[in-house]
């Protein structure tokens, strides 16, 4: 039987995506079929009743069937983003592998969460303003799960003391988005090194995965809001012709800013468990509490 030796647990909007398919390509290292199985963490976003309305990894037979490809790889792992956020996960998946290797990225909290949020508006999860899920505070029921998503995981402190308190330093490894942003080359070779495998392998950087992009009318917004159609269209076409139709009908452009008060507003929630995050990971995050 085989089964994941390291998990991809989070954050969301912070590479994850990338990631897994920088390690995919690796000879050494085999990754789910399924990006994200989450598998560790359905009961819990089933009794949530998140809104995303993915297929989920019910069954263990469902889930050890995500690596029946694997033949000589090395490392074998799998990327769910939810792994981070709730607090179960981390025994669950002590219990199931002890010798597992955990890898997490994280992000400034405010950026984060802005960017997660503009991507489910773009998907047609949310059409409620940033402001008043901010202003929420959570407390409002239909709001509380948008305030869950785009604000509440970006509050890191408590959520890595877990992995480091169950699996320990050693089998943990968190990076952080602005370094792979800036030097992806370095943070996948020592990645390659955690994970044991071959570190001269050249991976290819032109790749860029789950960018924003902006509908270039509201209709085309609407229209790629249905999950339905989205699914529909990635069957019948191939990831080229993908490309060209998102080319057709999507621009890259600046993404929206957040103004000054709601942001000062976002750094007056992350700042305490900022600065206890930096003092647990022994890492300068002064840059998350920057206004500019």
């Amino acid at each position: 039987m085989v089964i994941p030796n390291f998990f991809i647990v989070g954050t969301p909007k912070a590479g994850t995506t990338s990631l897994y398919y920088y390690l995919e390509e690796h000879p050494e290292v085999y990754m789910s079929s399924t990006k994200e199985t989450n598998y560790f963490s359905y009961e819990e976003i089933k009794s949530q009743g998140l809104f995303y309305n993915e297929e989920h990894i019910i069954t263990i037979e469902q889930y050890l069937s995500q690596f029946d490809g694997v033949t000589t790889e090395k490392a074998i792992g799998e990327a769910s983003v939810s792994y981070l956020f709730y607090p179960s996960v981390p025994e669950k998946i002590k219990a199931f592998n002890p010798a597992a290797k955990i890898i997490m990225i994280l992000r400034n909290p405010v950026d984060r969460g802005f960017s997660h949020y503009l991507m489910d508006k773009r998907l047609g999860f949310v059409n409620t303003s940033y402001e008043e899920i901010v202003n929420t505070k959570g407390t409002n029921s239909k709001l509380g799960l948008y305030y869950q998503q785009y604000v509440s995981l970006g509050l890191y402190y408590e959520q890595v003391k877990r992995y480091l308190s169950v699996f320990g330093e050693r089998q943990v490894k968190i990076l952080y988005f602005e370094d792979v942003a800036n030097n992806l080359q370095h943070v996948i070779k020592d990645l390659y090194s955690f994970l044991e495998v071959k570190e001269d392998y050249s991976f290819d950087t032109t790749k860029k995965h789950n960018t924003f992009e902006n509908a270039k009318n509201p209709l085309i917004a609407r229209l790629y809001a249905q999950k339905n159609l989205r699914s529909m269209l990635k069957f019948v076409m191939n990831d080229k012709v993908q490309t060209r139709v998102k080319r057709l009908f999507f621009s890259k452009d600046d993404k929206p800013s957040l103004s000054p008060q709601l942001k000062q507003a976002l750094i007056n929630i992350y700042k305490d468990d900022i600065y206890k995050t930096s003092g647990l990971l022994q890492k300068d995050l002064s840059a998350w509490l920057s206004t500019r």
